[in-house]
């Protein structure tokens, strides 16, 4: 909920690479209509907005019962000496002042939502993979940071590689427990990465997830008969996501768990 138009598509661009669903209100009437429509699960706040500034926008907000909880962060060029007291007495969760260094703001509302969506709320609740290793393989350095904050903040262990080559390396060097893999890659797309790793560690038999933009329709079967365990298309539903990185996990866990007790068997 900002006027800030510059600011709004900067916004924008940064929390879609991250995964979210964003919506915007340019002044103080429609940010509570907007509200009472969409229900978001999270709401950044410039206090200085047309209609209405932003206490008053929080005033309605925590005083309708729907809209009450929805956690709300501040994010204004105001001075903090004489606002941030006031915006967080008022109910807002984070003070920012603008400019904000993205990162921090996502780690912030990844934070704020970890504390508030049930769905990865629960996932982190009833893990046994706490603290697996997840390698993103991707050549988006704004997805790769919003990947990174939103795993990390679920408790799991991230390493990175931006293309092909690196891939691979990084795969046998740090061994991780799954691979988030883009199919559009510098230096080979991820097709030729599966295909490597099925020949050169066919034994650990790391689970691999897609995370595509490309056509499901002339993708997803073709991924899937290269080993990966899941194809998702992005933008993803961050607890889709949580949940796909969960069960893939599991389901690896009890495969690695099977294999153990057949051979002791034999």
């Amino acid at each position: 909920m900002d006027d800030d138009w510059d600011l709004l598509r900067g916004l924008n661009v940064r929390l879609k690479a991250s995964g979210y669903d964003v919506v915007h209100a340019g002044d103080g009437l429609s940010a509570t209509n907007q509200a009472r429509q969409e229900k978001p699960d999270l709401i950044i706040l410039d206090l200085g907005i047309p209609g209405g500034d932003g206490f008053k926008v929080m005033e309605r907000l925590k005083t309708f019962m729907p809209l009450a909880s929805i956690p709300i962060i501040v994010l204004t060029g105001r001075d903090p000496m004489a606002t941030r007291d006031r915006a967080l007495h008022a109910g807002a969760e984070a003070f920012f002042q603008k400019p904000v260094d993205n990162e921090i703001l996502l780690t912030t509302i990844a934070r704020i939502l970890g504390q508030v969506e049930q769905g990865e709320e629960e996932v982190r609740k009833t893990s046994s993979n706490m603290n697996a290793k997840i390698l993103i393989v991707d050549d988006d350095q704004d997805l790769l940071h919003g990947l990174s904050i939103r795993l990390r903040a679920s408790g799991y262990n991230v390493v990175f590689a931006a293309d092909a080559a690196t891939a691979v390396s990084r795969t046998r060097q740090e061994k991780p427990n799954l691979i988030i893999l883009d199919l559009g890659l510098p230096g080979g797309d991820g097709f030729m990465v599966m295909k490597k790793l099925n020949t050169l560690m066919a034994k650990a038999r790391i689970p691999i997830i897609v995370f595509s933009g490309r056509d499901p329709i002339a993708n997803r079967e073709r991924a899937l008969n290269y080993g990966a365990k899941a194809f998702l298309q992005k933008p993803v539903d961050n607890v889709e996501l949580l949940a796909t990185i969960e069960r893939t996990l599991e389901e690896s866990r009890q495969e690695r768990a099977s294999r153990k007790v057949t051979r002791l068997v034999r």
